[in-house]
């Protein structure tokens, strides 16, 4: 077999067409690959054959979902068969039979090429029936961790928190996040220090009205000649130690440690509530095809307002800010189609929009 290096060399003498054809080339039978190890796995399956001992190489879930697929793809024969032509990638297929039935097979076959694994995966989770004792399982599963990292003066933490809780914790921390502008002129903090922040307010409220006094700091320091100082074991700067000592509280220090600055945003003109709400909750993601962006979101009219579009949830689709400066106006790129269907929207470079008015040249 030849070497990473050899294959290397010898690719680099084709040009870009023909690697890209082969790409595609592999990928397809990479594809048909999946297929033929699913068949085995079902087979196997079948004979309780399989191999006893884990693949070391492969996640416990991979292996467990890769069982599941090869059990369901029979009664899924135009999955089955999609997955066969090196239609479907393993990242569509494996949600897709847990979206598609008997009778809409064959309507899945065809709209799960063009469908995001972001959203397929969505899908399969609403497709899903929920039970009582899978919300107790979630509830039982609820932690909220914390530790220390005394090499760099943190406390750290994560937590998990079922269903509606943890969207009311989520909302609560964004909506205190949003609260805290910054002072006219002043760039606005990243989400992640104002969420930080909105956290460490409601600790300090609540220990400010405790009436015991239990959350007030005992400061013991050691100063040492460097300098630096240690609070509870871990290293604060001696102004800080000034700074909460009269009361033993602590004092919120708004500072960007990683020298981040976002620029006030501009003023722009506000969608109607209702239609932003819904648009927002319909696209979690970039709608522009392949693209799974979910941070900083913009809302993107694909009929231009300057061009007669308007403000309805079928002329607005979400979009990551690189590819809002792509489209239209401001780009040479329409993205057309129906944004209520998952699998709607498709690119359309301004030119060919032209060309198919215009029709060819006499």
């Amino acid at each position: 077999m030849e070497s990473f290096q050899d294959q290397l060399d010898e690719l680099r003498c084709h040009p870009n067409d023909w690697l890209r054809a082969e790409r595609v080339r592999v990928v397809g039978a990479q594809r048909r690959l999946k297929v033929r190890e699913l068949a085995i796995t079902k087979v196997l399956d079948e004979r309780d054959a399989r191999d006893p001992m884990p693949d070391a190489s492969v996640p416990a879930s991979t292996a467990k979902a890769t069982v599941e697929v090869a059990r369901a793809l029979e009664s899924r024969p135009a999955l089955a068969q999609a997955a066969a032509e090196g239609a479907l990638s393993w990242e569509q297929l494996e949600p897709l039979t847990r979206i598609a039935t008997a009778e809409t097979d064959a309507e899945w076959a065809a709209r799960g090429r063009a469908c995001t694994p972001f959203d397929l995966q969505k899908l399969a989770r609403r497709a899903r029936r929920l039970t009582e004792d899978d919300a107790e399982r979630r509830t039982q599963a609820r932690e909220l961790r914390t530790w220390r990292e005394p090499e760099c003066g943190m406390v750290a933490g994560r937590f998990r928190i079922p269903e509606l809780d943890g969207i009311l914790v989520e909302r609560v921390l964004e909506h205190m996040a949003e609260q805290l502008r910054p002072a006219k002129g002043e760039p606005w903090d990243s989400l992640a220090h104002r969420k930080a922040d909105a956290l460490l307010d409601l600790c300090t409220n609540y220990a400010d009205v405790e009436p015991t006094g239990a959350f007030k700091h005992t400061i013991v320091t050691h100063v040492r000649d460097d300098g630096s100082v240690d609070c509870d074991g871990l290293e604060v700067a001696p102004e800080t130690v000034v700074a909460i000592a009269p009361n033993a509280m602590r004092k919120t220090r708004r500072e960007d440690r990683h020298g981040i600055e976002r620029s006030a945003t501009r003023a722009r003109r506000a969608l109607p509530a209702d239609v932003e709400r819904h648009v927002r909750e319909r696209d979690p993601h970039c709608r522009v095809p392949s693209c799974s962006h979910t941070r900083r979101l913009q809302a993107h009219h694909l009929v231009p307002c300057c061009q007669g579009g308007h403000d309805g949830i079928d002329n607005l689709a979400m979009v990551c800010p690189s590819h809002h400066r792509m489209l239209v106006p401001h780009g040479p790129w329409h993205l057309i189609g129906d944004p209520e269907q998952i699998d709607g929207l498709r690119l359309v470079h301004r030119d060919e929009l032209i060309d198919a008015r215009t029709g060819p040249a006499p």
